[in-house]
């Protein structure tokens, strides 16, 4: 059996891995020249650390891990306001079932597991597909054309596939009225402490850095905005300071670093929502069929849970790809939707709008090693399996 996949992520990559381990044979096409770099750092919890671990895959995410000290909050004029242990935190929240680690170090762990034996084709793209009762039909960006028995289109929030085989995306796009920012700096900021993920909060507005491998560190801008569209097209470059440019603590020296970032990911949070996703032999997978937002923080864990249970499914019913794609559908669509709702709470408390939802976050977050309010917040985040 023949799937191709569009979109060499954690999504596609996983599917890969998994069907390639079960004697399929998948062809990925990654629209990029490249694997993606390092991107942020993002937690990696629930169905995908369980998926993770049914694949034998831990040893590897292990070696990716990159634990900080503490979690250290601050307001807009750097005075500190709580400190919580990450251990501590990790243990009451996740049972110790969570990693931290950057998104593009994920990517390449799963890129060397999947090895020589997938062909993974780069700068290569779809542009037309065409589906009948015994197959699919792919025509690509280099002019040649594929056929298999299923394709997956795992190429993210602004999907080709998706564009393809179930319309425009301006028809499945929640905007959240957020904008978010990423880079690395090639040294760590002063002012923040070398262990510590520290976070800056100001009515309707966030940023944090942490410390990744190689004495770097990583930063994180969340602001709301009811002018989006606008502010893209301007940029970061010139947008960021204006934003956060009052702000105290570690946010002067982060953006006297943003000149100098050799790239910056500035983007829209929006969640994909569709009704379906899954069209014959055609099927959408991770951030293509349901992105959650980042700020859900499972969005990489829901790519890799559903793939792996994508390809059960596969392999379960071969001889229906249609009805096998249909019955994994059926079977994410709750865990999905629980996350989908989480990240819209979450874009509510992340980035409060006035000092009395700041506050409330804050006790939250004083609190959050209670048994009880672990309990409280582990339903608030949704964590628990795919399926």
């Amino acid at each position: 059996m023949r799937v191709i996949i569009v979109g060499a992520g954690i999504a596609g990559l996983t599917l890969a891995l998994r069907l390639q381990r079960l004697g399929w044979e998948p062809l990925v096409v990654e629209r990029a020249p490249r694997l993606r770099g390092e991107g942020y750092m993002i937690d990696f919890f629930g169905p995908g650390f369980d998926a993770a671990e049914r694949m034998n895959l831990l040893p590897r995410l292990e070696a990716i891990h990159h634990p900080i000290g503490e979690l250290l909050f601050v307001d807009g004029d750097g005075r500190r306001k709580l400190s919580v242990e990450y251990a501590v935190l990790r243990r009451c929240l996740f049972a110790n079932r969570h990693f931290n680690f950057l998104r593009g170090d994920l990517e390449a762990s799963l890129y060397d597991a999947v090895g020589a034996e997938t062909e993974i084709r780069f700068d290569t793209t779809v542009s037309r597909v065409a589906q009948g009762s015994a197959g699919v039909d792919v025509e690509l960006n280099d002019g040649t054309s594929e056929r298999a028995d299923v394709l997956v289109g795992a190429d993210g929030v602004h999907s080709r596939v998706r564009a393809l085989a179930f319309g425009p995306e301006e028809r499945f796009r929640l905007e959240l009225g957020h904008l978010t920012a990423a880079y690395i700096l090639e040294r760590p900021p002063l002012g923040a402490p070398p262990e510590a993920f520290t976070t800056v909060t100001a009515p309707g507005r966030m940023v944090a850095v942490y410390p990744i491998p190689g004495d770097r560190a990583a930063t994180f801008f969340v602001h709301r905005t009811r002018a989006a569209s606008a502010e893209l097209a301007r940029g970061a470059r010139e947008v960021l300071p204006g934003v956060y440019g009052d702000l105290g603590s570690v946010a002067p020296d982060l953006l006297a670093g943003l000149a100098d970032a050799d790239s910056v990911y500035f983007d829209e949070l929006t969640q994909v929502r569709l009704d379906r996703w899954v069209h014959g032999r055609v099927a959408l997978l991770g951030d293509a069929a349901w992105c959650v937002t980042l700020l859900a923080g499972q969005g990489a864990s829901l790519a890799l849970g559903g793939a792996d249970l994508l390809a059960d499914e596969l392999h379960r019913d071969r001889a229906d790809p249609s009805r096998a794609l249909s019955t994994w559908a059926r079977r994410m669509g709750q865990p999905v939707a629980a996350r989908q709702r989480a990240g819209v709470r979450m874009a509510r408390w992340f980035v409060p709008t006035d000092p009395l939802r700041m506050w409330l976050r804050t006790q939250l977050l004083r609190t959050s090693t209670s048994p009880l309010l672990s309990r409280i917040m582990r339903r608030g985040l949704a964590v628990g399996r795919a399926d």
